[in-house]
């Protein structure tokens, strides 16, 4: 349950990334009136991004309750990869090849150093860490 609750704080993240995004791309403001800060922040995908964080910050305190953070943590780079992604899909940003290469290197990271993890820290046979 707890890779649950990582997978879904780390999605929400991106998620409002996104929405805080086409809010300020493509404003939809509540009301017109006023500085331009709380025009900003009165788009309702701004606030729905903004929502949708601290919900994932709540999710994140639960992961951590149930995970150690040294594994857990490197984890939320992978939301830099959905990112990423979404961006070009969503927003038609480029995806050059140094950002191919940005990702990939991000993946092999979280990759390799979750089978690290995996592998075990072993002393006389006895394992002290294991992600399951």
């Amino acid at each position: 349950m707890k890779y649950v609750w990582l997978l879904a704080s780390v999605l929400l993240g991106v998620i409002g990334q996104l929405l805080m995004k086409w809010g300020l791309t493509s404003p939809k403001p509540l009301w017109s009136q006023g500085p331009a800060v709380l025009k900003m922040l009165s788009s309702w995908p701004v606030l729905a991004g903004l929502f949708s964080y601290a919900v994932s910050s709540l999710f994140w305190l639960v992961t951590l309750k149930q995970m150690n953070i040294s594994v857990a943590y490197p984890m939320v780079s992978l939301g830099y990869v959905v990112v990423v992604l979404a961006g070009y899909y969503l927003f038609n940003e480029s995806i050059s090849g140094m950002k191919w290469a940005g990702m990939v290197f991000i993946m092999l990271g979280v990759f390799f150093y979750l089978k690290v993890v995996a592998v075990e820290k072993y002393d006389g046979g006895k394992v002290y860490e294991r992600i399951s």
